[in-house]
């Protein structure tokens, strides 16, 4: 099969962006030689693949392209749903949109991504609903096409959105006000429509679509923060939860920071551990399944290899029922985070289950095992 050069420099446009090459990779030898292998039909031997300053701005051309179709297929939906979300790597911040909605012909969800924007300055709420009324506008999504936004918990999204919904006039401020004796109450407009700009002028005319918190979000926090704090504030569990994870910090720092100790514990238990990040949902859980995995007397001797504290009979036990009393919640996570079988309709099915399944005896964690 012979391909157009225009066919093969689509597929390399596809490779680049969508594993998030750089753009030398054009100018790579290597790569370079990869692509003469390709058969292309090529007149007066003009080169398949341009340098990187042409190949970037073929891209951005493309870019618009697909940006224009991306237009069209958001007007012609009469709903859509949105998610938003701000990270920091490299102590620079992004806010990226996504885009969400149901296709009428075979009824599949589908997403875009239509800002991924440098983020500069403090993330305050009001430089957060300015961005995204910036975002929404640039693709026509009104407050009535827009059904809700998600975001995080974070308490500057929650504020950016609760600050600037949408004005509604209710039913009773629509009537108009008559006196007792009949006569109507004339107002000053002039004043009326003096105080409106003036107050649009301060709000900057700001209007966000309504707002759903991530249930996903608020699972983890549960299950991480409040979780935490139940075990921590309660007398039988207090001690034995604190000198538990401890130890478990201690085994993740040693890990994480010396590949001497990394490879140890690799021999010992054929397997790394896995330390845990407050970004990434359910870590926690799966750092404390894998010390579980281990038999105690590898975890003992794995500290003792490395002075420090062993884990006593009664805290691996602790943190073996507390893996088995948390698996409802990360089941649930992994369902509900989800990004293609997961829907609104999923929801309450999921909640209904993992309450169902936290309401039994074994719930909270027993304080009778663990009491000094």
């Amino acid at each position: 099969m012979i391909l157009e050069p225009r066919e093969v420099k689509r597929l390399v446009a596809e490779y680049v962006v969508e594993d998030m090459q750089s753009l030398s990779t054009v100018e790579s030898p290597a790569f370079r030689k990869l692509v003469s292998k390709i058969p292309v039909n090529t007149t007066n031997d003009k080169q398949v693949l341009p340098d990187r300053k042409t190949f970037a701005k073929e891209l951005d051309k493309a870019y618009a392209i697909i940006e224009k179709e991306l237009r069209k297929t958001i007007d012609a939906q009469d709903y859509v749903s949105t998610t938003a979300d701000i990270w920091s790597p490299n102590n620079k911040s992004f806010l990226g949109v996504t885009v969400h909605w149901i296709d009428a012909d075979t009824l599949k969800r589908k997403k875009a991504a239509i800002a991924c924007r440098r983020f500069r300055g403090r993330h305050t709420y009001d430089v957060i609903a300015t961005e995204l009324e910036d975002i929404f506008s640039q693709y026509g999504l009104t407050n009535d096409k827009v059904t809700a936004c998600v975001t995080d918990n974070g308490s500057n999204f929650v504020k950016a959105f609760k600050e600037h919904q949408q004005w509604q006039v209710e039913s009773d401020e629509e009537e108009d006000d008559v006196d007792g004796d009949g006569e109507a109450d004339f107002t000053d407009l002039h004043s009326v429509f003096a105080a409106a700009k003036d107050d649009n002028a301060r709000d900057g005319l700001c209007v966000l679509p309504p707002h759903h918190r991530c249930v996903a979000h608020t699972l983890n926090l549960i299950a991480n923060n409040e979780v935490d704090k139940w075990l921590s504030s309660n007398v039988e569990s207090r001690a034995v939860y604190r000198s538990a994870t401890a130890k478990c910090s201690a085994l993740w720092t040693k890990a994480s920071r010396s590949t001497v100790a990394s490879e140890f514990l690799e021999e010992v238990s054929g397997r790394k551990l896995i330390v845990p990040t407050v970004t990434r949902w359910n870590s926690y859980f799966d750092a404390y399944s894998r010390i579980t995995e281990m038999p105690l007397t590898d975890i003992n001797n794995i500290c003792t290899q490395f002075q420090m504290k062993c884990m006593n009979d009664r805290e691996y036990q602790f943190l073996k029922e507390y893996c088995s009393i948390m698996k409802p919640f990360t089941v649930a996570l992994d369902i509900l985070q989800g990004e293609d079988t997961c829907f609104y309709g999923t929801l309450q099915p999921t909640l209904e289950v993992l309450m169902g399944n936290l309401s039994n005896e074994n719930w909270p964690i027993s304080n009778d095992h663990w009491a000094a």
